[in-house]
């Protein structure tokens, strides 16, 4: 009788079933899959209602390696490039960049300023991987499209003059889909520049300009031998203990089970899904306010919408702020005891222009529209609709 011992891969013959099979390595390979982009599920406008029809990170997406059916946000890993475009197009931030994460970019960016007075510099990996620009003056990203709106006037609102985009011919580039999406970024962002009457520029060129070029080569991008094997010592040891994790998970039933949707999006005492907090949104608002007073009456992009509501039309369901992800639109209670009528409430800067309002609106009574006075943006007094009461029998909520 062949003696069989216990292995760490196999409660059972050393001989027989110690090698991994092939769900042990495509579970490994899967957990050591390190991607790019993180999905934070419960932020997409879909995931939270299936009606939605926002579609922007698929269509931002050149390499189709993102997909939205029955409430999930799915990306495929092994397909997706790392761009970073799908994350500056999504209105909920529920696409988030690692590689790098906005703060780091930002502090990256602005660093550069030592060098280059008020040029804030963000080149594509393309451009940097010529190994011409000063890497001291530039900040890196996969791809252009990864930089959005909120990202440039960040950096204006800290000071920063001029925001210079370098990119390293796009023509030949496996992400030249993209060129459309950033030229619109640069676009949308000098027109605020412009309503907000700032002498503060975006612009972007290929290949560094000359007064970027590095001096040094070899100090500024030589990398030892000691250090080489110094990194490459410590991803083989940060491998060998993804796998050890995931096979003692696998083994002992330790992962973790995500909570069913319904579940997780469980609607409050307020008659709300939970509401988001819109970081990047927050930050552009900020940076419009600090560029001074504006000299025209509105402004039109995608950052932004206004309300309509044809009260006529609407039986005051209250679908349209129960999934507003921000609490742009809300309910209000009724205005004085015993009025009839009830309320909505919309406060413009709280706005994504996500189009969730319109879209679960089954009446089709509410509209939105990109072009929004600059009143309503930086009003804290909401706009109010009064709204007839539904019947019981068709009310979502009281």
């Amino acid at each position: 009788v062949q003696k069989t011992t216990r292995c760490l891969f196999s409660p059972v013959s050393r001989y027989t079933d110690c090698m991994p099979n092939v769900n042990d390595i495509m579970a490994v390979a899967e957990a050591l899959e390190k991607s790019s982009i993180a999905v934070v599920q419960d932020r997409c406008a879909v995931v939270r209602n299936r009606n939605a029809t926002c579609r922007r990170c698929i269509e931002a997406c050149a390499s189709n390696a993102i997909e939205v059916s029955n409430n999930e946000l799915i990306l495929n890993v092994l397909a997706c490039v790392g761009c970073g475009a799908c994350t500056a197009v999504c209105p909920n931030e529920a696409l988030v960049s690692l590689a790098p994460v906005d703060s780091d970019l930002a502090d990256s960016a602005l660093s550069s300023l030592a060098k280059n007075g008020e040029t804030a510099c963000i080149a594509c990996a393309r451009a940097a991987s010529k190994r011409i620009g000063d890497p001291e003056r530039y900040a890196e990203v996969p791809c252009l499209a990864r930089v959005d709106v909120s990202m440039v006037l960040g950096l204006a609102w800290q000071g920063v003059q001029e925001v210079l985009l370098v990119d390293g011919d796009c023509t030949t580039c496996k992400y030249r889909e993209h060129v459309v999406q950033f030229d619109a970024t640069l676009e949308c962002v000098n027109a605020l520049f412009q309503a907000f009457d700032s002498q503060k520029t975006a612009s972007r060129c290929t290949g560094f300009p000359e007064w970027m070029h590095v001096e040094d080569i070899q100090n500024a991008f030589g990398t030892t031998r000691r250090g080489f094997f110094s990194d490459a010592v410590g991803a083989a040891k940060e491998t060998a203990m993804t796998a050890a994790k995931t096979k003692v998970e696998q083994e002992f039933g330790q992962a973790m089970k995500t909570p069913e949707i319904g579940e997780r999006l469980r609607v409050n005492e307020s008659g709300t899904l939970p509401l988001l907090r819109m970081a990047r949104h927050e930050t552009t608002i900020n940076a419009l306010d600090a560029l001074g007073q504006p000299v025209v009456s509105s402004i039109d992009t995608h950052l932004f919408a206004t309300v309509s509501i044809d009260t006529s039309r609407c039986n005051s369901c209250g679908m349209c702020s129960m999934f507003c992800p921000t609490g742009a639109l809300r309910r209000d209670e009724p205005k004085k005891a015993g009025d009839p009528l009830h309320y909505l409430e919309f406060l413009a800067c709280d706005c994504v222009n996500c189009g969730a309002c319109a879209d679960v609106c089954w009446k089709g009574a509410l509209t939105l529209s990109t072009n929004v006075p600059i009143e309503q943006l930086f009003d804290f007094e909401p706009i109010t609709f009064k709204l007839a009461t539904a019947k019981k029998t068709k009310r979502l909520f009281d």
